[in-house]
């Protein structure tokens, strides 16, 4: 604790931007944990140079890391900086005391950033114009493979469109045949006054 810079407590944990005064103060109380306890902590030091925010997270070695951080702050480093290079490492400070603090471990990770991504300014005709000199190359030169896609889909639509006509036609043509009516029959009587019956051979004639 340093009275000096406005410290509030020995507790806490803060954000300094460019003088000993902290910019923004998180009291570690509420979260049942003690800096100087001897207890292990561990801390996670985040920047999101899209949303330009700096984001701090505390817990006990061996924990997860907290979904939600002690503190947030918006900063924009890249501004800060003007494009120089830094240096990135760990310090400490204990007014006009002495304290023992002791680093068991850290590590420092930058996440790669696509070459699209760059901050500079981009003409957006470049692009656009590229992008028209790619559709003129796909209408020039079609590709074999979407011919032979297409004509397999033609071919099985055409086929599929055949069966469905044919399906229907068996439907409606079996509903609408005609079946004769059958007729009821009666035995009739006929009378007859005669019969003749001639049969010619070359030596008999037969009449009745």
């Amino acid at each position: 604790m340093d009275a000096d810079v406005g410290d509030e407590n020995a507790n806490h944990v803060g954000v300094d931007v460019g003088s000993l005064v902290s910019a923004r103060v998180f009291n570690v109380s509420s979260l049942n944990l003690v800096l100087n306890s001897g207890m292990k902590l561990r801390s996670w030091v985040d920047y999101d140079a899209s949303s330009k925010r700096l984001e701090v997270r505390l817990g006990e070695m061996g924990n997860p890391r907290p979904f939600n951080p002690l503190m947030g702050f918006p900063i924009d480093l890249s501004e800060m900086w003007k494009g120089e290079e830094v240096l990135v490492g760990i310090s400490s400070s204990s007014g006009n005391s002495a304290q023992i603090s002791s680093v068991y471990s850290w590590d420092f990770r930058v996440r790669s950033i696509p070459n699209w991504m760059h901050s500079q300014p981009a003409d957006p005709r470049q692009f656009s114009d590229k992008g028209r000199e790619k559709r003129m190359d796909h209408k020039k030169d079609p590709c074999p493979l979407s011919l032979v896609s297409g004509l397999i889909v033609g071919i099985g639509c055409g086929a599929l469109v055949a069966l469905m006509v044919l399906f229907f036609w068996a439907i409606f043509v079996n509903r609408h045949v005609v079946i004769p009516v059958g007729y009821s029959w009666k035995p009739a009587d006929f009378g007859y006054k005669k019969v003749s019956v001639d049969v010619e051979t070359s030596s008999v004639n037969v009449k009745n």
